[in-house]
């Protein structure tokens, strides 16, 4: 084709721009980008060329406002097709939470989308591109229209639902018990929108709730309390115990309340129980003090004296322990008497005591075979009762023990074991004899191998058989040694 040389007016050529716009794109920019060629063809004033040349220009602003650039919200989705959402006519959005729907279709060539609520305050919409995505803000019904760059629109209904949904609640069980270290999560459902979660006591367990599910982590031994809400400031809670080393125990410490030490030494003992951290303070830091690292307590002697460190636990918990510091080596506590000994009923054997704190004191674990007692202060006596074994422990001030294993007559008994019933013995329903029990070596044990027939009531060294129901039982008498005598028991 041959150019035509004739001049032209401006104007007609900004016309001849925009009919092309509304047919063709393609060759409204293939015209754009040889312009140059255009002019150098069209003869006319300097003037008259801006002026030409502002009318492209600001067609070419406006196709790209239109989408003809192909940037911003301008979209090809399914172009040719009716505009759609792939949310349908309604949609329910819990409050606090954000739902995100596709959005297609519209003008054949330029489609940019977007979007309006009728309701800001129950729900808000935003457009990303063919992204819609709609959020509850609080109870209610709105209308989001969704609107293409052509002016076709589609509704959808909003609900926002407000108590609908129901109680917040967490499925976690009234208390819950961990020990450090462990983790457990719990489902949260009802309630409004999304989760937040706060502890108590964060020293104890940590919390984190994300996608309807609370996490919690124990850390130290202690208690707290889960508090969960929901978007509409609803809550729910449970209370977690996290157990270890000492939790639930009074506060204690392996040390004695009194202490007898040398100058310059240093003791270590067990402190736990209670609610940690521990302190511990010193009456006169002269003569003893104190620390606590974890769960060890160590008292430093220093000059003679005496001194008493207060320890406390994290509540205020108190324990006084009195140190006594002096320049002697402490001698532990002995005794001038065997491990074990063998004496008579009615003898009774006498032992020193050495070392230790005094005053003294004596126990048995059995007085019918075996007492003791503290004389002169200083002295371990033994007195045999009756056949059998006993131990003997004496206890100093501080603490110090040991220990004295005592055998009256061997430990067989010097007399078989025997009582003063027959063999065998015909009761009375309701009746209940009496009976002694003598020789072999005490303590005793009775028993009747029925007692729905007779049953059996035990002192020291008697018994009593009950006649329950008409029948025959067994009882049986043992003596410290496993010595037994049956007596055959016939209830009429």
């Amino acid at each position: 084709m041959q150019a035509d040389n004739k001049t032209r007016n401006p104007n007609d050529l900004s016309v001849a721009f925009r009919n092309l716009a509304e047919h063709d794109i393609g060759t409204v920019q293939h015209i754009l980008s040889n312009w140059s060629v255009l002019m150098s063809r069209t003869v006319m004033s300097n003037a008259t060329r801006r002026a030409a040349i502002a009318a492209a220009v600001a067609t070419a602003l406006a196709l790209s406002a239109c989408g003809g650039g192909g940037s911003g919200n301008t979209v090809n989705e399914k172009p040719g097709v009716a505009l759609f959402t792939n949310a349908g006519s309604a949609v329910t959005v819990t409050h606090g939470s954000v739902a995100e729907y596709s959005i297609g279709g519209g003008d054949q060539k330029f489609v940019s989308y977007s979007a309006s609520s009728s309701d800001t305050k129950i729900a808000t919409v935003t457009v990303e591109g063919t992204k819609l995505k709609i959020t509850g803000v609080s109870a209610g019904e709105a209308i989001v229209t969704v609107t293409d760059s052509a002016g076709a629109n589609v509704k959808i209904t909003v609900k926002v639902p407000g108590d609908a949904l129901g109680e917040l609640t967490v499925n976690a069980p009234g208390e819950v018990t961990l020990t450090p270290g462990m983790s457990s999560q719990y489902r949260v459902t009802g309630g409004a929108g999304t989760y937040s979660v706060a502890v108590s006591n964060p020293n104890v367990i940590a919390a984190a709730a994300a996608n309807g599910v609370v996490s919690i982590t124990a850390a130290n031994p202690g208690t707290a309390t889960v508090l969960v809400f929901d978007a509409a400031g609803g809550s729910a809670k449970f209370d977690v115990t996290v157990a270890g080393a000492g939790f639930g125990v009074a506060l204690y410490t392996t040390a004695p309340e009194s202490i007898r030490m040398v100058g310059k030494t240093s003791s270590e003992f067990v402190v736990a129980g209670g609610t940690g951290p521990y302190v511990v303070t010193t009456s006169n830091s002269l003569v003893a003090t104190g620390s606590v690292s974890g769960n060890k307590l160590t008292i430093t002697a220093g000059s003679f004296g005496s001194a008493m460190l207060n320890l406390r636990d994290a509540t205020g918990t108190l324990l006084v322990v009195t140190i006594t510091v002096s320049g002697e080596v402490p001698v532990p506590l002995y005794s001038t008497a065997p491990a074990n000994v063998t004496l008579n009923a009615g003898s009774t054997p006498t032992y020193q005591i050495e070392g230790g704190t005094a005053p003294y004191i004596a126990s048995t674990s059995n007085a019918d075979v075996a007492q003791a007692s503290i004389v002169g202060g200083n002295q371990l006596q033994i007195k045999g009762i009756s056949a059998g074994v006993a131990d003997v422990i004496v206890f100093d001030r501080v603490g110090a023990s040991f220990k004295v294993g005592a055998t009256v007559g061997g430990g067989t008994g010097t007399v078989p074991l025997y009582s003063t019933a027959p063999d065998a013995i015909t009761v009375a329903i309701g009746a209940e004899p009496t009976y002694k029990i003598a020789g072999g070596a005490a303590p005793y044990t009775v028993t009747s191998s029925n007692v729905a027939v007779a049953t059996v009531t035990q002192t020291s060294n008697s018994f009593s058989v009950k006649g329950v129901a008409a029948g025959q039982a067994t009882v049986s008498i043992r003596d410290a040694n496993g010595t037994a005598v049956n007596i055959i028991v016939e209830v009429r």
